[in-house]
């Protein structure tokens, strides 16, 4: 068995702790971080988030992502970063 754990780092990340959970689900929301399971032989979604949130909402609470948005938000990175997300949920259902 292989289990692949998200776990928020409030230090390494540059948020603040109170805001771990809010992290974690958003994650999921958004994509980034989809929750699977093996059943049978085979890699199956746990659970499909619809709507998924824009990955912006995850990157903003981050200090770790604070390049992508000051002194200039950078707008084709953040849209790459949404591009590689919506490519790996296309023909998820």
């Amino acid at each position: 068995r292989l289990i692949l754990a998200l776990a928020p780092c409030p230090t390494g990340w540059d948020y603040e702790p109170a805001k771990s959970v809010e992290i974690g689900r958003l994650a999921v929301r958004t994509g980034i971080w989809p929750l699977k399971e093996y059943v049978d032989g085979k890699v199956v979604h746990m659970r499909v988030p619809k709507p998924r949130l824009p990955v912006e909402d995850y990157l903003r609470l981050q200090g770790r992502f604070r390049h992508l948005f000051a002194p200039q938000r950078n707008d084709a990175v953040i849209a790459a970063i949404q591009a590689e997300v919506d490519a790996r949920w296309a023909g998820v259902s």
